[in-house]
């Protein structure tokens, strides 16, 4: 980890919600792995006081930059999408620990809404490393998902699914998913992010199908670092419940860890 100078080069709005930054800094650019975060400092003033956490959507080291993918909602991120190039924003980072995969194919990603931004760096982790890929998105509706070509290269099998038919398939992702399965799908491993009842229903579902699982937590953090225990969620391991930081211990953890 270190606290870092980041130089804006662009900030682009993708949708009516999402934005695309990126960054300048080539040592987060070589060490930060997906699955990790980085904690913005998005004002020089003392409002908002706290950092904001954003998962790391792309890295290229090559050029020394990052790519962060953030809905501009609240406060500090409605500041964030204010940004101009050549700022410069206070970081830390990488931050927390990453996916982990195990070389078992072919990995399926399950991104739900926001939950797509670290999925994506992993996405192209996966394929330069030459593994066969399915991504499964889900959104509310059209309007709100991504388009995920902009950002991926070629060779990756994605899976939409909306709630209300507009794109993809229709219904919730796990159930998306649950008829990929049926139809004869035989992932190797699966990695997820997204809001918890997401997860928790992923995690339900893997207790039938029994495939390795690694999921991303989003929780609210203030410090970043473990210090404050503002994210700690609970954690079984080896038979013994305990909390655990989710920007420190996470934000990625076994499916079967979490108490959900």
């Amino acid at each position: 980890m270190r606290q870092c100078r980041a130089r804006v080069l662009a900030l682009q709005e993708v949708n009516r919600e999402f934005y695309s930054l990126i960054l300048h800094e080539p040592y987060l650019a070589a060490t930060v792995q997906p699955g990790q975060f980085l904690h913005l400092r998005v004002d020089s003033g003392l409002s908002p006081l706290l950092r904001r956490p954003f998962s790391v959507a792309g890295a290229f080291p090559g050029t020394g930059t990052v790519r962060l993918l953030f809905r501009c909602v609240g406060e500090g991120t409605k500041l964030l999408c204010r940004v101009r190039e050549g700022d410069l924003l206070d970081c830390l980072g990488p931050l927390g620990t990453p996916f982990t995969p195990a070389g078992a194919d072919p990995a399926v990603l399950l991104a739900g809404g926001t939950g797509i931004a670290p999925l994506l760096y992993l996405a192209e982790s996966l394929l330069a490393a030459g593994r066969g890929v399915h991504l499964f998105y889900g959104a509310t509706g059209a309007a709100a998902l991504l388009p995920l070509e902009r950002f991926l290269s070629p060779g990756l099998l994605i899976h939409y699914a909306t709630e209300d038919g507009t794109a993809g398939e229709q219904g919730l992702l796990p159930d998306v998913f649950q008829r990929a399965l049926d139809n004869g799908l035989l992932p190797g491993e699966l990695f997820a992010c997204g809001p918890r009842p997401f997860l928790a229903a992923l995690a339900r579902g893997n207790q039938r199908w029994r495939f390795p699982l690694q999921i991303s937590l989003e929780e609210r953090m203030a410090c970043g670092i473990g210090a404050c225990q503002g994210c700690a969620v609970l954690i079984q391991k080896d038979g013994v419940t305990a909390y655990a930081r989710v920007c420190r211990e996470g934000p990625v953890f076994r499916s079967e860890e979490v108490v959900w």
